[in-house]
């Protein structure tokens, strides 16, 4: 959790407009001891906010010029007087994160995991000071205060970065939310909290596919498991053409997976999908049960289909 002694280091660092301070140097400024100074540098710089450099004896700290760093540059330097260090640290960002648009405090607290009193509490202190504002019940973020999402957005997709560039290369982010992720990379990944998905997991569930695609992972700690249903959807989301729609026909007709557990499933995904995933599962199962008279675009010709579920040993 990015914690309000990060953004107090954050945002002296830019009120102080040096490229570089010493670690010692910032504890003195911030009133704190050395080696509480260090280890909030260590964290920022896990994180990808901050870099540092070894010079002789002393540690120089410098922010990196990644986006939402400059984003909040620009807003400290035009609302010097406020607290943004209190108002947007720890549950306060993963508020922010939902407010693309307007949002009921029940949204925001089922969307960012936060409980509901911290989310209306958020929401006062963000009202108070003009950033929020609220109407019939939604809350939405007053400009020129709309940069936060961004903010928020971009400071939690860095976080997520360099997490798995400890494990991988080659990355591509394909779907994310404040806590999870789901990514196509170059390597093999066993760390925990990283699941196997993806076209490379449909061997799991009885549909081997010859694939040469790059592997996927989604990062979660909500999950043990990838289940079949939770499959369909994550592949779906890595691509929707006609290829990937037939591995899921298959995944489905295996499994047996009916439509109300897909849709179940599609919910957790569709707010931050870039494709309509409801009306994509709607289409493949009436495909199923009609014996693919009601057909959609990139779906197989049903006789086509016969055939390639034979050759996978899937019984239509």
């Amino acid at each position: 959790m990015v914690k309000e002694s990060h953004f107090r280091v954050v945002s002296h660092l830019i009120e102080e407009g040096e490229s570089e301070v010493s670690i010692s140097t910032l504890a003195d400024q911030l009133d704190w001891s050395p080696g509480h100074a260090s280890r909030i540098v260590s964290e920022l710089e896990a994180y990808g906010y901050v870099q540092t450099n070894q010079s002789g004896r002393q540690k120089l700290v410098s922010l990196t010029d990644i986006e939402p760093i400059e984003q909040l540059e620009g807003l400290l330097a035009e609302y010097s007087h406020m607290d943004f260090s209190g108002l947007i640290a720890g549950s306060g960002l993963q508020v922010l994160y939902y407010l693309d648009h307007g949002r009921t405090a029940t949204e925001l607290a089922e969307r960012s995991g936060v409980s509901q009193a911290t989310v209306y509490r958020r929401l006062d202190d963000l009202q108070r000071v003009g950033v929020v504002g609220k109407s019939k019940s939604r809350y939405r973020l007053n400009d020129p205060f709309t940069v936060l999402v961004s903010i928020a957005r971009g400071l939690f997709h860095q976080k997520h970065r360099r997490e798995v560039e400890k494990y991988a290369t080659g990355l591509n982010f394909i779907w994310e939310t404040h806590d999870e992720y789901l990514f196509a990379c170059d390597s093999d990944v066993s760390a925990d909290g990283f699941h196997l998905t993806g076209p490379a997991l449909f061997g799991e569930f009885g549909v081997p596919l010859l694939t040469r695609d790059r592997r996927h992972y989604f990062r979660t700690n909500r999950l043990s498991e990838i289940t079949p249903a939770e499959l369909v959807c994550q592949t779906l989301l890595i691509d929707d053409d006609s290829r990937y729609r037939t591995y899921c026909l298959l995944l489905i007709q295996k499994q047996e997976l009916d439509r109300t557990v897909l849709r179940e499933r599609a919910e957790h995904y569709v707010s931050e999908a870039t494709i309509d995933l409801y009306a994509i599962i709607d289409e493949l199962i009436e495909f199923l049960e009609s014996e693919g008279t009601n057909t959609a675009e990139q779906l197989p010709d049903w006789e086509d289909f016969k055939q390639t579920a034979r050759e996978y040993e899937v019984t239509v």
